[in-house]
């Protein structure tokens, strides 16, 4: 009998089990019907707002799909002074532009918004402008812009300037600024004039975007002045329906990129001060004429695959000092005579007192050249007092000395450099076999073009002769790095070696006089006896 009731049991078990297994195996199809109510997507109401200081905007979210499950978001702003965001409510507070982003809580789906807030209404404008753009104003810039030759054009303080990325004609011509009479920008510290690109557009990613040509003096533009200005996402590559093209400020057949600023009038007066150039495709200043003064500005993240942050050629007389160079793709300064002619006259540069850091680095690794100053090509220079830090090479002049070389005039003078470099070294290929692979490898003795001044100061090796900056990773910042830190602080601390030592027995072309911009005189400051752009703060 127990064997009997046994069996039956395992019987009853056994149609169990095949009846579980039955719809165990319809289960997935059941799951494959359950409707997927995950987060896929979000969008805000409006994509952009112009708003004026005080003013309220409400935005609202649509999720993809409509009914998920989960539909709470984060609200974040990208510049809190300009306009804050709560509960999708944004309320503008004062002058500039910021982005909204939203973020899905399930996923981390985003939406933006960029804002705007001016004082004014936004104005659109594209062919020829002149007169002025009052302070706080926003200028929508939907095409090509020309300052008429005789003309000016005047920006004010805090005035953004908006330039479109889109194509402007079937060849996808991007946005230039040609300015064949006088431009005059008047920003402030707080307030400065920026020229840039719609506020969503201004990612990490887009850093080498090249997004729009460029500020471009033709040879009738008299006069430009850029004091606490920004300038950024520049270096578009020019097409055959460019306009610098068409004028023959550019290779006729297109596909060159851009500089940032650009000058061509051997009798025109030049000065930017004050600025910032940052996230350009090519060179930031390019200048092929004119009297220039180019001082206390800053530069970073300039050049994609090459590319200068001042680049001189025939025809100017240049003033460059205290100027703050952070990654530029090959030199701080390229200076040289290309170009000269009857007209225009042999380059003559004073390059002085500049702070340049990891230059040279992020050039075409199979075509290294320069890494921090760069003369040749017979232009008259005097480069002292610069303070090199983890740049590729010290500064270079080929054939510097040989009377048929191809180096800088004989009369230049290239001494009283303070040379440190990191310890963190290059792993690029290139670097490794060409035995550069931190910036001591680049100004020890022997190197190919470098000059070795007898005033120089030179750290013995990798990490060695640390200037003390206030607030700066010396040792270990990554030399192909272009990303710059609103911590650091390039002023040199208390007990600093290069505090002292350089040289003020020189002096600038426009020290007195200056040059005279819209009936202002502007003068080129007097060297310091401390190497670099910066003394202590």
């Amino acid at each position: 009998m127990k064997t009997s009731m046994k069996m039956k049991k395992t019987g009853a078990a056994a149609a169990l089990l095949s009846l579980t297994l039955a719809a165990a195996a319809l289960l997935p199809a059941c799951t494959d019907d359950k409707e997927d109510l995950s987060v896929r997507g979000i969008a805000l109401s409006q994509e952009s707002l112009t708003l004026k200081p005080g003013g309220r905007q409400a935005l609202s979210v649509t999720f993809y799909p409509a009914n998920a499950a989960n539909q709470e978001v984060r609200w974040s702003t990208s510049s809190a002074e300009v306009a804050t965001v709560a509960g999708g409510e944004v309320v503008a507070l004062k002058p500039g532009s910021a982005v909204i982003t939203a973020t899905a809580a399930d996923g981390g789906e985003e939406a933006h918004c960029s804002v705007t807030v001016s004082t004014s209404d936004p104005v659109s404008v594209q062919g020829d402008v002149e007169g002025t753009w009052s302070k706080y104003s926003v200028i929508s810039v939907t095409g090509h812009l020309r300052v008429p030759a005789g003309k000016a054009l005047t920006i004010e303080e805090g005035v953004e300037v908006i330039i479109s990325t889109a194509g402007q004609d079937e060849n996808g011509t991007k946005v230039e600024l040609i300015v064949d009479g006088n431009l005059y920008c008047y920003g402030t510290a707080e307030a400065p004039v920026t020229f840039t690109v719609p506020a969503a557009e201004r990612t990490a990613e887009n850093t080498f975007a090249r997004l729009w040509g460029g500020i471009i003096g033709s040879e009738t533009c008299a006069e430009i002045l850029l004091d606490h200005a920004l300038v950024e996402y520049t270096g578009a590559v020019t097409t055959v329906t460019s306009p610098s093209v068409t004028k023959g400020l550019f290779k006729s057949e297109g596909g060159e990129g851009m500089v940032a600023f650009n000058t061509n009038n051997p009798s025109g007066s030049y000065v930017i001060v004050n600025s910032t150039f940052r996230s350009t495709g090519e060179d930031a200043i390019y200048v092929q004429g004119g009297r220039c003064l180019f001082a206390h500005n800053f530069f970073y993240a300039c050049g994609e695959a090459g590319g200068e942050a001042i680049n001189v050629k025939a025809g100017c007389k240049v003033d460059a000092a205290y100027n703050l160079m952070y990654s530029p793709n090959t030199n701080g300064f390229k200076l040289s005579n290309s170009g000269a002619s009857e007209t225009r006259a042999q380059a003559q540069i004073n390059a002085y007192n500049n702070t340049i850091v990891n230059a040279g680095w992020r050039r075409d690794p199979n075509k290294p050249k320069g890494g921090s100053v760069w003369a040749e090509s017979g232009c008259l220079v005097n480069v002292y007092n610069n303070l090199i830090v983890s740049c590729m090479f010290a500064a270079k002049a080929p054939d510097f000395g040989v009377d048929a070389g191809e180096g800088p005039d004989l009369n230049s003078h290239i001494d009283y450099s303070y040379y440190a470099s990191g310890t963190v070294a290059s792993s690029v290929a290139q670097h490794v076999a060409n035995g550069t692979t931190t910036a001591y490898d680049g100004f020890r003795s022997g190197v190919t073009d470098v000059v070795y001044g007898d005033h120089d100061v030179r750290g013995a090796s990798a990490g060695v002769g640390d200037p003390l900056f206030v607030s700066f990773p010396f040792a270990d910042n990554p030399p192909l790095s272009y990303t710059y830190s609103a911590a650091w602080d390039f002023h040199l601390r208390p007990g600093s070696p290069a505090l002292t030592g350089a040289f003020t027995g020189f002096t600038p072309y426009f020290s007195n006089p200056g040059i005279t911009v819209n009936g202002k005189e502007y003068k080129s400051p007097a060297p310091s006896a401390y190497f670099g752009a910066f003394g202590s703060n």
